[in-house]
């Protein structure tokens, strides 16, 4: 087997999931993602580096992580309800290695996100696993977003592949050609989402361009199936009009299968734990009706439509 002792950057891996594709799989979780959606709840998962958690909750105001850290990147910071925390700067922190920080940490208030395996590694947790797949089951990649390390992606593709074991990617595809490209060989399902047919609205909610998605999208459908995904947000994106716009470009691709999933805040508090600011905390999930009038807006292009 080759590429074994090619390495990338994973924030998580589950096991024993039901919702990325097919049948029991397991999913593993790349860092770096090149969007920057305003809903995301992977945070942790953008930027490709390992960064600092700090959960202020667990925190006892010991201070045995500020004396471990020889950047003196971590300082006392009080609060009006007199409760010690912690303030880590970013810029001083230099991701060490040894992560002493983390380690005299005994209350689990600082946590890395992020860790770098190889190949080889990751492996050994999907065989772990594999007894579980049966005929339907498999591997997902998500993220972040995997297109982000593809290299390292797509050797663990293969690994799978030599392993029999059933593969899918949940990727935005906002990547070069020749990047996708390498990933439709070793990819048995594609989980793509679409935001906005708008571009403009696309760049203010994303930060960038839908075209090379579209496009990328385009040229996976011809070769591998592909599952268009849209998170419902409202007033961002609910819009019927955009929903009919998303399921005109699924037909005509041949893409049969549209999942709208409602929009949720259950990534706020990773937000602060990160040391970053939510800003549409204002934005509430749709309710059922808002739903159903979406789901029958896609039926009407002729696609399937299924809700979460």
């Amino acid at each position: 087997m080759k590429n074994l002792r090619s390495s990338g950057i994973i924030f998580d891996i589950q096991s024993l999931s039901f919702h990325d594709g097919p049948g029991i799989r397991t999913l593993v979780f790349l860092k770096g993602c090149p969007l920057k959606c305003l809903w995301c709840a992977n945070p942790e998962g953008q930027k490709l580096l390992p960064e600092l958690r700090y959960h202020k909750v667990n925190c006892a105001g010991c201070m045995e992580c500020s004396k471990a850290c020889v950047e003196n990147a971590i300082t006392l910071k009080n609060h009006e309800d007199a409760k010690v925390t912690i303030s880590i700067n970013k810029e001083k922190c230099i991701k060490c290695s040894d992560l002493k920080c983390t380690d005299m940490c005994l209350n689990d208030a600082l946590k890395l996100s992020g860790k770098t395996m190889t190949v080889d590694e990751v492996m050994k947790v999907i065989k772990r696993d594999s007894a579980y797949y049966k005929r339907k089951g498999g591997v997902t990649l998500s993220g972040g977003d995997p297109t982000y390390q593809p290299e390292f992606a797509v050797s663990l593709l293969k690994a799978c592949k030599e392993e029999y074991i059933n593969t899918a990617v949940e990727s935005a595809m906002f990547t070069t050609v020749d990047t996708v490209n390498k990933f439709i060989p070793v990819t048995d399902l594609f989980l793509t989402d679409i935001k906005h047919m708008n571009e403009d609205k696309h760049k203010k909610l994303t930060g960038v361009s839908n075209q090379p998605i579209l496009n990328n999208i385009s040229i996976i459908s011809k070769q591998k199936p592909v599952v268009i995904r849209v998170p419902i947000i409202p007033g961002l994106n609910d819009d019927k009009e955009n929903i009919i716009s998303i399921s005109r470009f699924c037909a005509e691709n041949n893409i049969d299968r549209i999942n709208l999933l409602p929009y949720h805040k259950l990534g706020v508090a990773k937000y602060e734990q990160l040391g970053l600011t939510y800003d549409i905390l204002d934005v509430n999930s749709p309710n059922k009706e808002k739903m159903e009038l979406l789901k029958e807006a896609v039926e009407s292009s002729g696609v399937k439509c299924i809700i979460g």
